[in-house]
């Protein structure tokens, strides 16, 4: 069992880690603005210094420094404020980084709409690897794998909340047969799965592994209710928690699948 004081290190290591991508991303996302920025302090240090080389590096270098320790810690700050579009990012960044295309089995993921009059046997609707759907609209979740295997199925809502939708308090086991279908709900749920918003892009990621693996360290709410949903702040955690444990596991004994779509 993890100690308070180590959880409380992983996580320092976790959020420390997260700040430093942000910043490399800020970075990337504002080349221009940067490199002019960097052009002007490189002339001014050219002529401050009479051509000295060494000199314009040096005060380049700590132009650099003094950037990069700004950005670092306007990112730390947003993340201790909980600001939701800082935490959403990293969410989506850590579940784009669980990654594995040279896998020996594959899973398929897609979602569909139900059909206006609300049945659930939706075998001839169009299965969606990307789209858009309107809020309010009912959908079905649908995956299959080709080898028997344990599949967990995380959604980041347009929010940046996490939801483990499967396994869940109906289907407590996460193993699935090879070559069968599985949707979300079924025609024996007694649920809908209906799109409240806000406007975005909604995410589902299947990991699936070939022995049974906890990826996570709770699948299921604590008040007993249907899945299990958590703010992006947990979220965050949550996937660097699953990245730690799938990096464990041979890269021929898991995959993984994403699909998108837009709510309108």
């Amino acid at each position: 069992m993890t100690t308070p004081s180590k959880q409380s290190a992983e996580d320092e290591a976790i959020e420390r880690n997260d700040v430093l991508k942000l910043v490399v991303q800020k970075l990337a996302s504002q080349a221009l603005l940067f490199g002019i920025a960097g052009l002007v302090v490189l002339v001014g240090a050219w002529k401050l210094s009479d051509g000295s080389p060494m000199l314009v590096l040096s005060i380049l270098f700590i132009f650099v420094v003094a950037l990069s320790g700004y950005l670092f810690a306007e990112q730390k700050e947003k993340m201790k404020q909980r600001d939701s579009d800082t935490l959403k990012r990293v969410t989506n960044e850590k579940i784009e980084a669980v990654s594995n295309p040279t896998s020996d089995f594959k899973v398929e993921l897609w979602t569909a709409p139900l059909p206006i009059d609300g049945a659930r046997d939706i075998a001839v609707a169009a299965k969606q690897k990307k789209g858009s759907y309107r809020t309010g609209q009912k959908i079905v979740v649908g995956f299959r794998s080709s080898h028997d295997c344990y599949l967990t199925l995380l959604n980041i809502g347009t929010s940046g909340k996490l939801t483990v939708l499967f396994p869940n308090s109906i289907h407590a086991e996460n193993f699935i047969e090879a070559g069968r279908d599985y949707r979300i709900p079924d025609s024996d749920s007694d649920f809908e799965y209906e799109l409240q918003g806000p406007t975005g892009v909604e995410k589902l990621k299947a990991v699936a592994t070939l022995k049974k693996v906890p990826l996570l360290e709770s699948n299921f709410a604590s008040d007993g209710s249907l899945f299990r949903t958590v703010d992006a702040t947990t979220g965050a955690r949550d996937i660097g928690v699953l990245q730690k444990k799938i990096a464990s596991v041979p890269k021929t004994e898991w995959t993984e699948v994403a699909c998108e779509f837009s709510v309108i």
